[in-house]
């Protein structure tokens, strides 16, 4: 006589193959196949080079973002001769540590190139800034900047950003530009689940973008670094000793020295007819 294969052992070995195979699944799905593949990023169009005739406007949330997105691409305007300005929305204060994380930015930008006179400290409360600071307010204070300053390129975070004061900065943002047609617009991702992958330092791997971000009001876009400007932003992040001391950061800082940077195109300038 057969036996029943419906037994109790065998619909408990069933259920645990089949809590392996989602738990699988779910890895595969969001681990691997949450980006693009490396070799996706050569499809993607390349960013507006700055030119000695541009002006540069860098809109860091914290310390260190400004480098973590664009450490190549304010290097490379330096070289270029473009005028550049980076804006620190908030203190870096949230654990105490702001004199320090604003010694260590300061020290992180003019290994970039930049002027101590090119910084500018908005000193915005860090975390819950929406909670703090009114919508009205942060667009009044960031205004100033892009009218003092009169920039050719604006990079600023992107709204979709996982962390809340850089959804909230690049929401204003967004607001702000919305009717500009005269100037370049680039948002950057910093903070987004599994973002980049592989985890960790590879340097000979591209950077390239969330599949669940490939939409319509995503253009994503790179900016090829030379090996040498690569080299000098791992230089430069690893002088962020406040935050590498953090797990999740320190992956998070290594992880972004790649052979490319990441930017999604929101604007261009209307040709002149």
């Amino acid at each position: 006589m057969k036996k029943k294969f419906w037994t109790k052992r065998n619909i408990i070995l069933i259920i645990i193959v089949a809590i392996i195979l989602a738990a699988g699944g779910y890895y595969l799905y969001t681990r691997k196949f949450s980006m693009l593949p490396d070799g996706a990023a050569q499809l993607l169009s390349t960013v507006h080079e700055p030119t000695s005739a541009d002006r540069v406007l860098i809109v860091s949330p914290h310390f260190d973002d400004e480098t973590i997105a664009a450490g190549g691409y304010i290097e490379r305007a330096e070289e270029n001769k473009a005028a550049v300005e980076i804006a620190v929305v908030t203190d870096g204060n949230r654990r105490k540590v702001g004199a320090e994380r604003k010694q260590e930015f300061t020290a992180v930008t003019k290994s970039l190139g930049v002027a101590e006179n090119k910084l500018v400290f908005l000193n915005l409360p860090e975390f819950y800034l929406r909670e703090r600071v009114s919508q009205a307010d942060l667009s009044k204070t960031l205004q100033s900047q892009v009218d003092n300053f009169k920039p050719t390129i604006i990079i600023y975070p992107d709204s979709y950003d996982q962390n809340p004061d850089h959804k909230y900065i690049g929401q204003t943002m967004n607001d702000m530009l919305a009717n500009r047609t005269d100037l370049y617009a680039y948002t950057y991702l910093v903070h987004w689940k599994y973002f980049p992958q592989p985890v960790g330092l590879h340097t000979e791997k591209h950077i390239t973008p969330p599949v669940q971000l490939l939409d319509f009001s995503h253009n994503w876009q790179r900016f090829d670094l030379t090996q040498g400007e690569e080299d000098r932003k791992q230089t430069s992040l690893d002088m962020y000793k406040s935050q590498l001391r953090y797990l999740l950061l320190h992956d998070l800082l290594v992880s972004m020295v790649r052979r490319n940077e990441l930017f999604n195109e929101r604007l261009r300038p209307l040709p002149n007819y």
